[in-house]
């Protein structure tokens, strides 16, 4: 049926969707050493007592346009041992101060340039000299509790799990495969490693519903931000691509090629292997 849209499409439209599609993950085999001295910040911001981690974000982070913090008692920061190695992780408890602090540090302060900020629940800031990611507590792709069947906090606590593995697969696919994209091959392998890792399984449903693609989320989910500017057509086209390789993705895991992979072989696997049409 795929096969038969894309046959549809005129010529222009067949080279943007093969743009789309193409993988752009290329194998880093000259690796250079990590610079591992950004961490040496975060491990000292760390034996602070909790009152006075904004006082140090602002001093050192947000230099620029510090932020008021609403509840700076409730932001928390670890150094994770990430699947691509020590990552700092900030985590906001106070919704308003994750957005706000998104907004100071990556959109000059000004709200505007941040789209609509309440869609997003992370972000991962990767440079030569310095690089964390930074969580809200949100439910995850602003599903609310109801629909998985969790009571709240449990819910809270699984969105937290599937964000933070999320965004760490991102930091492994920049770092081991020269890219990391908003676009739906790596939003399909992100969110393949961020469910699985919460719930040991990986269900298509609801990385569907997490997309827009189902009746109850039908057109507010998150695949419209991976596909602004394509044309209706390749747009509709990869909908159906994103169901397809989602449910592919729900077979696999049964599959005892899965079972014999660790995470990062996985994650490989995926980046190398991973057709989308």
């Amino acid at each position: 049926m795929l096969e038969n849209f894309i046959k549809n499409l005129n010529e222009t439209e067949r080279a943007e969707l093969e743009n789309y599609c193409a993988n752009k993950f290329v194998k880093q085999n000259n690796l250079d050493e990590d610079n591992q001295e950004f961490l040496n910040l975060w491990r000292g911001i760390i034996k602070l007592k909790s009152c006075i981690v904004g006082q140090i974000l602002n001093e050192h982070i947000c230099y620029k346009r510090p932020v008021k913090f609403n509840r700076p008692e409730d932001i928390n920061i670890i150094i994770y041992n990430s699947i691509a190695g020590e990552l700092p992780v900030i985590k906001f408890g106070d919704i308003s101060d994750f957005e706000n602090f998104i907004i100071n540090l990556l959109y000059k302060g000004d709200r505007s340039q941040a789209g609509d900020i309440s869609q997003m629940g992370a972000s991962f800031i990767f440079g030569k000299t310095q690089r964390f990611l930074a969580l809200s507590n949100k439910y995850y792709s602003n599903t609310p509790p109801e629909f998985v069947n969790l009571e709240t906090e449990e819910w809270r606590g699984k969105s937290a799990i599937i964000r933070l593995e999320h965004e760490c697969t991102h930091y492994y696919t920049k770092k081991f495969y020269g890219s990391a994209s908003n676009n739906l091959r790596d939003e399909l392998i992100a969110d393949f490693v961020g469910l699985y890792e919460a719930f040991k399984f990986y269900n298509a449903k609801l990385f569907q519903h997490f997309m827009g693609l189902d009746d109850v989320n039908n057109q507010a989910g998150r695949l419209s931000l991976y596909t602004v500017g394509l044309s209706k057509n390749v747009q509709e086209i990869i909908k159906q691509i994103a169901v397809t390789s989602s449910n592919w993705l729900e077979s696999w895991q049964h599959t005892q090629e899965f079972k014999s992979f660790n995470k990062s072989q996985r994650i490989n696997y995926l980046c190398e292997n991973l057709k989308l049409i």
